[in-house]
This record gives structure tokens, sequence and C-alpha cells, in this order.
């Protein structure tokens, strides 16, 4: 039967950090050293092994800390079920998510306490992140929304919160649970109905690094997660009452990250008149904050026309892009922030 075998203190602590586990024995041993080194004390560091076949169970029963508890699933549940039990597990005011391949900062517990003590008004706080490969080589700096009209804004277009960043109040988080139909991307999903709920925002600045590396589960489920990101986009089109039929749910797939894209000019021409319309619907649903929601419309349709794959950019469509209905009062500073 599934058991904990934890080295438990009574105390409830102000933090539960929860990481999750499956075969993660290359990177574990650097993602709990960068936990049991935070600055803030006062935490309690919940490991769930989804019935790892690797080293990684041998591994966990050798850590002698008394703020660690591990439970050890009997077989593999998958993500969602394991991400659930994590949040029945969980005992601290606070939890704080973690992935197992991921490095936090000494200072990410602290500064995230210390924001959420101080904005009772806000359910969860995430943070920038700084990609590193396998061999911790640092790349780019992943910058999110760091408001929550931003955050919310933002929503249908692109991931907000990187669940290995993410912390929010215990008493919000248990009511909602990861989904079995995402067995990827359960925690997009997840956070994404948060949001909907609940004021949720980003630090701007960098608390964690994460870990690009081939045996990642995004990585190796492409497919699956882009089928996934649809649903997701699919049922907050519902919301907004936007009509959209197959075609459109993959075109605007690919406006999530232009330049991962090749563009005709019929793509051109179908975003702007799409944009447009969510823009339209919005205003008359109010999902969204409006002015944010057209900003990050406006944002997605400069990085379209700005992206590699567009076809050149005469001046006819530049005119298109800085005149036409898509304008906002932040267009001209998101066209010049990318342009440089």
């Amino acid at each position: 039967a599934d058991e904990f075998y934890e080295r438990e203190s009574p105390a409830v602590p102000r933090v539960t950090v929860f990481m999750p586990i499956y075969n993660g024995s290359r990177y574990m041993s650097k993602a709990i050293d960068s936990i049991l080194r935070q600055t803030l004390s006062d935490f309690e560091l919940l490991i769930i092994d989804d019935g790892s076949t690797d080293e990684t169970s041998l591994m966990l029963e050798k850590l002698a800390d008394s703020r660690i508890r591990i439970h050890s699933n009997d077989r593999n549940i998958g993500v969602p079920a394991t991400r659930n039990l994590g949040l029945e597990f969980a005992r601290g005011e606070y939890l704080a998510m973690f992935d197992s391949d991921d490095i936090s900062h000494p200072k990410r517990l602290e500064t995230q306490v210390r924001f959420l003590d101080a904005h009772v008004d806000h359910a969860v706080v995430g943070s920038w992140a700084r990609e590193i490969d396998e061999n911790s080589v640092q790349g780019r700096l992943l910058r999110r929304p760091t408001s929550w009209k931003q955050l919310r804004a933002s929503l249908l277009f692109f991931g907000t919160i990187r669940t290995s960043s993410a912390m929010g109040r215990m008493e919000v988080l248990q009511n909602y649970r990861f989904r079995s139909e995402f067995p990827v991307c359960s925690d997009s999903d997840f956070w994404v109905r948060v949001a909907l709920d609940h004021r949720c925002t980003n630090l701007p600045s960098q608390l964690i690094d994460y870990r690009i590396h081939s045996d990642s589960l995004t990585k190796s489920n492409s497919l699956r997660v882009k089928g996934r990101k649809i649903a997701i986009a699919r049922d907050l089109l519902q919301r907004l009452g936007v009509d959209h039929g197959d075609a459109d749910l993959e075109n605007h797939f690919r406006l999530r990250r232009p330049k991962r894209h090749e563009f005709d000019r019929g793509y051109i021409d179908w975003a702007e008149a799409w944009l447009r319309m969510l823009i339209d619907a919005n205003r008359k649903t109010q999902i969204f904050p409006e002015s944010s929601f057209a900003s990050a419309a406006a944002d997605r349709w400069a990085r379209l026309l700005l992206a590699p794959g567009s076809p050149p950019i005469g001046r006819r469509v530049l005119r298109r892009g800085i005149r036409g209905p898509l304008l906002s009062h932040a267009f001209r500073k998101v066209l010049g922030r990318i342009r440089t």
C-alpha cells in the first residue's frame, strides 16, 4: 500500500514545498539542496515519488533532514493524480510548487511569503525564471506578467504562471484539482482556472532556474501538449462566446509563439480579423480586463508582424499594424520593445 516513510514534525509549517518526482535521479539532488538552503526556515519539503523505476527511491531513502516528508506511490499514477495527493498531504499555510529538475534561488520562499503576507487580496504569486540546460548552462530569461490585470488578460494567449515558481494560499489551492483529462499540461489548466477566480501575479525577479532537457514531459509529448493547450483555449473562447472551428483553434495556437512558425499573407489577414473579434467579444462579456486584454491582443499582433517567419513587412502591412483596429495605447511601446 502507499505509505509515508517520513521524518515528520508535528508543528504546522508556514510553507509546504511540494515536489513530485518520477525517475528524476539525475537532477533531484540539486533541486532538493536548493530548497534546504532557503533563507526562510519555517517550511516542510513534501516529496511524492510516483513509482520511480530508476535510483530515485534509493536516493530519497538516504535523505536525513527532519524538514522532509516523503510519500511513495506503489505504482505510477501520473502527474495529475500525484499533484492532487500533494494538495491533500500539504500542511502549510502556503503551498510552493516545485519540480524535481529545477533550482530555487535561496530567497525564493522568503520573498514570496513576504509578498503574500503583504497582499492579502492575492491568492498566488509566481516569478520570472532563467532557462538552464542539462549542464546548468544559463539561457534566456523567461518573463511573465507582473500584475493581476496583465496576467488575467493574457490567459488566452500563453501560459502566465510557471508552476515551479508558484506559491499560493493553501485554503485557495485545495479547492481545485488537477484534472485527469490533462495527462500533460494539467498545471496550465489548473492555473487558468485559479486565475479566473482569484488575483494572481508574478514578481519581476528571477527566483528559479527552469531546466530544459530532452527527458522533460513537455519535450517528449509535444503533440499531446499542443492538443491540451488547444483544449484550454477552446474553453476560454467558449467563455467569451466566440464562434470558432478547428482551423481557428489551430491558427490561434500558432499565435502563442510566432517566432516558431511560418506565416503567409492569408494568415496575417486571419489574425487581424481574429484578434479584432476577440477584443469585441471581450468588450461585451468582460471576461478579461478590457484595456489589458486589448493590449495583450496588440502584443500578439506586433509579435506576429515582426516574427522571422512572417512575410516581409511593407508599408501597407506596417500601416495596418499601427493605424488599424488593433491600435491600443500600449501598441507603439510594444512594437518599439520588440524591435530592440
